[in-house]
């Protein structure tokens, strides 16, 4: 390792079922006992070196006979992507966690096996008793518990278009945040789309690290803003941006009953309010904030929707 610090919505924001499929992997096409990048250009190593390389193991498998093997720190398994900067795209995978074992990956705005500028999405950590935790847009992710010695589901998931990451464990959403944040310290970053890293452990209390991953997709798919009782298309939005006195925010009818925040870079909430049908349009006075980076995040029970603005 090169760093320590690896880098329903059921009426309003919505997933369509339309995806388009870019690459597949179960591993089953692989000789077992040898590299996943030595028998695949999809793949490659952090350094690109064969010595960070994951194994095809028989140990255990999700479909087919094979999985790859994340062991120690002496793998860093990478799937480069892209580089993509518009589009919507979700990488998702099987993994299995042996009782006892720990592990650890990453999503990256930049990567590249030839360079060391490098930038964080999120970072999600497994210590030795299915305990998932993570920092995600640069603060904590929501905790988790995953059950070891059986295969769960992970996914993540980038929205360039409008800047927005999700990321589930075992169904557990334990992030949604924007997408472009550094998440080495929370400030405006690359809105982008590089990679995902497999490594073993980044943590002493994640024991030795071990992990096998499955069945790995990455989809590009539509993402839809709709209000299903007309079928029109509405997204919540402010202006203007970069603001010096006044925002001016405006919030869809759909989202009435839910509630709006303006938080700053530690998450911190500096306003709150809920949202009703006579306040869709409203003017937040910002005379008051320091310069530097904000948030406002809409959310309506399972819905959420943040964007990012600067106080100049």
């Amino acid at each position: 390792m090169k760093r320590t610090l690896l880098s329903c919505l059921a009426f309003a924001l919505a997933f369509s079922s339309q995806s388009q499929i870019i690459f597949e992997d179960n591993f089953d096409s692989y000789t077992a006992g040898m590299g996943v990048a030595e028998q695949s250009t999809s793949w490659d190593t952090w350094d690109g070196s064969a010595g960070l390389d994951g194994q095809v193991s028989t140990d255990y498998a999700n479909s087919g006979a094979n999985s790859a093997k994340i062991e120690g720190t002496s793998t860093d398994l990478v799937l480069p992507i892209g580089p993509y900067t518009t589009g919507a795209y979700e990488i998702s995978w099987k993994m299995y966690l042996p009782a006892g074992q720990g592990g650890y990956f990453n999503a990256l705005h930049n990567w590249s096996a030839s360079s060391t500028a490098y930038e964080w999405a999120c970072d999600v950590f497994f210590d030795i008793s299915g305990n998932c935790t993570s920092t995600i847009g640069g603060v904590a992710g929501t905790p988790t518990t995953v059950t070891q010695d059986t295969w769960f589901d992970v996914k993540i998931q980038a929205d360039l278009n409008n800047d927005n990451g999700k990321v589930w464990v075992n169904g557990v959403m334990i992030g949604d945040w924007i997408w472009s944040t550094n998440n080495a310290n929370g400030t405006a970053g690359t809105n982008q789309l590089s990679a995902v890293d497999f490594y073993g452990t980044t943590n002493v209390t994640n024991g030795s690290g071990l992990y096998y991953v499955d069945d790995v997709k990455l989809e590009q798919v539509t993402i839809a803003s709709v209000n299903e009782n007309t079928s029109k298309v509405e997204v919540p939005s402010f202006y203007p941006n970069p603001v010096s006195s006044a925002l001016t925010i405006n919030t869809p009818e759909s989202w009435t009953g839910g509630e709006i925040m303006i938080l700053d870079l530690t998450g911190r909430v500096i306003f709150k309010d809920v949202l009703s049908i006579e306040n869709t349009t409203r003017q937040i006075n910002v005379n008051e904030f320091s310069q530097g980076i904000y948030f406002v995040k809409w959310t309506k029970g399972q819905s959420t929707m943040t964007k990012r603005f600067t106080k100049s």
